[in-house]
């Protein structure tokens, strides 16, 4: 009986070092493909397009490499953080009502983005949106 346990957990010792070293590469694929923001000085443009369908333009002139950052520190949106970056609540004065399911899309030149604001790379010249949004399914 004693040699089945040992080579069960023998198994179970592999598998768990197999496990770890995928974790290892998975991070560190992630950490090379994931999008990087350039150093320097650059102007962007936020559209914010409130909840009555009316929009502000936003010039910002900024050496941030991230969107976020940039949004609370120009006061287009308020910093609230949440346990996964900056969580849009409040933008351009007209804060989300989320029991209407209300939310702020953000979307560069029109199309919808796979990042959120902090992790958004900026470069020179581009065009943002922020969306007053309802319903979460879509």
């Amino acid at each position: 009986m004693q040699g089945k346990s040992q080579g069960s957990n023998k198994k179970i010792g592999i598998a768990a070092v197999c496990l770890a070293v995928v974790i290892v590469v998975l991070l560190l694929v992630w950490r090379v493909a994931s999008p990087k923001g350039t150093a320097g000085d650059k102007q962007i443009t936020v559209e914010v397009v409130h909840g009555d369908g009316s929009s502000k333009d936003f010039d910002l002139k900024t050496q941030e490499e991230y969107l976020g950052p940039v949004l609370v520190a120009e006061g287009v949106v308020e910093d609230n953080q949440g346990a996964y970056g900056l969580y849009i609540l409040t933008a351009d004065g007209e804060t989300a009502n989320e029991a209407n399911q209300e939310w702020w899309q953000v979307t560069k030149d029109g199309e919808k983005l796979n990042t959120g604001a902090d992790s958004t790379p900026i470069a020179d010249g581009e065009h943002y949106e922020l969306t007053l949004t309802v319903g979460y399914d879509g």
